[in-house]
């Protein structure tokens, strides 16, 4: 199978999102089946919190379009 990519965090999600949703069943506990469920998701899919590219983590912001000038917003210190 071509582009599985099956990495340390994607089985464990899959392992621990299956024993939610299995055990959600014997408890009658919705809670933890949806608990399970949104785990086994992530899994499966392959995506982290989010369902977009890239959105677990910081955002990006291009240096040049933000305005921030360092020379500007600290004086600059003489040793």
């Amino acid at each position: 199978m071509k582009g599985l990519n099956l990495s340390f965090t994607r089985i464990l999600r899959i392992v621990i999102g299956g024993f939610f949703v299995f055990a959600a069943f014997g408890e009658k506990s919705w809670a933890m089946g949806l608990m399970g469920s949104v785990l086994l998701i992530q899994g499966i899919l392959n995506r982290g919190c989010g369902l977009g590219a890239d959105s677990c983590g910081p955002t990006k912001v291009n240096k040049d379009i933000s305005g921030f000038d360092p020379d500007k917003a600290f004086r600059k210190l003489k040793i």
